[in-house]
């Protein structure tokens, strides 16, 4: 396989897109929860720092390649492709289906794997706990 730089970019595209509109995702529902209990948006930036480390620990364990004696690649699935996603994954991913162009979407198969997109995710999450905090000053 040659190096193909649009082909990387396009992967690129997807697996950020899906960081960022999960992240959206988590805040929106963080935030309503929070709310709702009285907790205010400290409490938004407690949950979205606990479920970003629990999305990381997760997205980790989906990173890790399969045994060889469960005929696994060796290859450590960042780019695998061929996991099939669960959950909030399928939905995020079938939502980003809709709302991108054709041209900045990889074909199946050329996927970054669901778990480098997690692991992506829970990063931004991560972040945007952290520029709660300090930028913007949030907290109890």
């Amino acid at each position: 396989m040659e190096f193909d730089p649009r082909r990387i970019g396009v992967k690129t595209i997807d697996a950020v897109v899906y960081a960022i509109f999960l992240t959206g995702v988590v805040f929106a529902l963080t935030a309503t929860v929070s709310f709702a209990a009285g907790g205010g948006l400290p409490g938004a930036k407690w949950l979205m720092f606990f479920l970003g480390f629990t999305m990381l620990a997760y997205a980790s364990l989906k990173l890790r390649p399969k045994a060889a004696w469960k005929g696994g690649r060796d290859d450590g699935g960042l780019f695998a492709g061929d996991d099939e996603p669960v959950g909030i994954e399928k939905l995020v991913g079938g939502l980003l289906d809709r709302v991108l162009p054709p041209s900045l979407r990889p074909v199946p198969d050329e996927r970054p794997s669901s778990g480098a997109k997690l692991f992506l995710a829970a990063v931004c999450i991560l972040g945007t706990s952290f520029v709660m905090e300090v930028v913007f000053g949030i907290n109890y």
